[in-house]
C-alpha cells in the first residue's frame, strides 16, 4: 500500500510541473486549450460537494455550484521524514449534468487528470475519466474514492 501511496505521490508531482495559473479574488483566468479565450470563472453559490475524511495521504474537495462552475482542491500531504513538499493543486472549471452524473472539465490542468482520477482507486461508479480535461462524477454517491482517499458527501 506505501508503495502504490508514494508511486501515485510522484506521479502527480511530475503531472503538475507546468505553467501556474493566475488566481483573483472571484476566480481564475485560464487559457482554454481549444478556443485560446480567456473565461474567467465565478462561483456561485454551493449545491454539493464532497471533502476527504481524515487521512495520512491527502486533503481533497471538490464543490459543485449552482451557476455550472465547480471548484477542486488537493494537498498532497508528504510522509514523515521524506522531505517532499506538499502537492498542491487548485482548479476552478465548468461541468455538466446528466442525471446524477456531473461532468467537470477543467480549462488547462497541469496535472494529469487520469492520475489523480485513478479507476484502480476507487470503488467502481464513482467517476468515470471522459478525456484529458475531463472527469464524469457521480453525485448520487454518498461517498467516493479520489486518489485512493475517500471524499464524503456534503450538501
Amino acid at each position: 500500500m506505501l508503495k502504490k501511496i508514494v508511486f501515485l505521490m510522484c506521479v502527480v508531482v511530475l503531472a503538475s510541473c507546468g505553467a501556474k495559473k493566475k488566481a483573483t479574488d472571484t476566480g481564475v483566468e485560464t487559457t482554454s486549450k481549444v478556443s485560446k479565450t480567456t473565461k474567467k470563472v465565478t462561483l456561485g453559490k454551493e449545491t454539493v460537494g464532497y471533502k476527504s475524511l481524515g487521512n495520512g495521504v491527502a486533503s481533497i474537495a471538490i464543490q459543485f455550484y449552482d451557476n455550472n462552475t465547480f471548484k477542486f482542491e488537493f494537498v498532497s500531504i508528504p510522509q514523515p521524514e521524506s522531505g517532499d513538499k506538499p502537492v498542491q493543486i487548485s482548479e476552478k472549471g465548468f461541468y455538466t449534468s446528466a442525471g446524477s452524473w456531473k461532468t467537470i472539465t477543467f480549462q488547462n490542468p497541469s496535472f494529469s487528470v487520469a492520475s489523480l482520477f485513478d479507476s484502480n482507486y476507487s470503488t467502481g461508479d464513482d467517476f468515470k475519466v471522459v478525456d484529458t480535461q475531463s472527469v464524469a462524477i457521480n453525485t448520487a454517491k454518498k461517498v467516493i474514492s479520489i486518489w485512493g482517499v475517500s471524499c464524503e458527501k456534503r450538501q
